[in-house]
């Protein structure tokens, strides 16, 4: 079985793009997820993970989540396997998104570490079929 889960702030803002003839939407995006031990300075660690959405989700994915955002994914693992100019294999990781889930709101300060006990995990799934009138925020 292939499934990931992970939660993490978005890295930079999503990268939104229609590709083949048909303009299928994909989102592109690096998520940062801590590592659930600390190292030896008694830090976390840090892994910043390729990701993609494809078809509606992937459009209001871009539209709503931002920077610094925590998000709640779950999808698959993608390796692409490719040769570099140099004529070196190469392999490229990537998950693939089935769903996502808001976790934090606009009005949570990104800056803030916690997020005030509040209830972080809701029984909202996006399933690729939402109006405008139902997003949360």
């Amino acid at each position: 079985m292939n499934k990931v889960i992970l939660v993490g702030r978005l890295c930079q803002d999503p990268d939104l793009k229609y590709v083949g003839e048909k303009n299928i939407p994909v989102t592109k995006f690096s998520l940062a997820v801590d590592r659930s031990y600390k190292n030896a300075q008694g830090e976390h660690d840090t892994d910043f993970i390729n990701c993609e959405i494809w078809n509606r989700q992937a459009e209001v994915f871009s539209e709503y989540i931002t920077k610094g955002r925590l998000v709640y994914i779950e999808g698959k693992v993608k390796v692409d396997k490719y040769l570099s100019p140099s004529g070196e294999n190469r392999k490229s990781i990537t998950v693939n998104c089935d769903l996502f889930r808001f976790v934090d709101s606009k009005q949570i300060n990104k800056t803030e570490n916690t997020l005030n006990n509040e209830e972080i995990f809701t029984d909202e799934v996006f399933d690729g079929e939402m109006s405008e009138s139902e997003i949360p925020f």
